[in-house]
């Protein structure tokens, strides 16, 4: 038992003060996140299935405008949705082939004219390049025979086997399509 160490006692000395609470703003806190994905938003990929490519088919004009549409909406914080003159440059890559390359250049060659303009350039986020984007491709491209069609099965429809309602869906989207 001699050798074992003489128990030694230490004695504290004052205390430091305990630190001061840390308050957090959970507001504060979040935003940031918050941030990171709107940014992540903005700047990612785009979501959901393009529209199928455009090659002239004027019967799939229409239906090229709304699948772009639907994707848009879909895109819509995406910069490269919120900003019009990216907009139509996207579009412009889902039209493809002989038939409409020349036409899709110059739509192109058009809106960089209006965007590097020495006299009076146009912003990249004036809506104005999407307007002339859709009327020129309406222009263009609507099959025009579209209204006569639907005139000519509107004379011509008659309901089949008594079945009232979809008499009633034919007669709507025909009218819809004959104005």
């Amino acid at each position: 038992m001699d050798d074992e160490e003489p128990l030694q006692y230490f004695t504290l000395g004052p205390l430091a003060p305990p630190p001061a609470p840390i308050q957090i703003n959970m507001a504060e806190a979040q935003k940031p996140m918050e941030e990171d994905e709107e940014t992540r938003a903005a700047k990612g990929s785009l979501k959901g299935s393009p529209p199928t490519k455009f090659d002239r088919d004027r019967k799939m004009a229409k239906k090229f405008l709304n699948d772009f549409k639907t994707y848009k909406f879909l895109n819509r914080k995406n910069e490269t949705m919120r900003i019009p003159a990216n907009r139509v440059a996207l579009a412009l890559t889902f039209i493809k082939g002989e038939h409409v390359q020349d036409w899709a250049h110059e739509v192109m060659k058009n809106m960089e004219d209006r965007l590097e303009s020495t006299l009076n350039p146009m912003l990249e986020t004036n809506e104005y390049h999407w307007d002339y984007f859709e009327d020129t491709f309406r222009d263009a491209y609507t099959d025009t025979s579209e209204r006569e069609d639907a005139d000519n099965k509107l004379q011509n429809l008659h309901m089949k086997d008594g079945n009232l309602d979809q008499y009633v869906a034919e007669f709507n989207r025909l009218s819809h399509l004959a104005d």
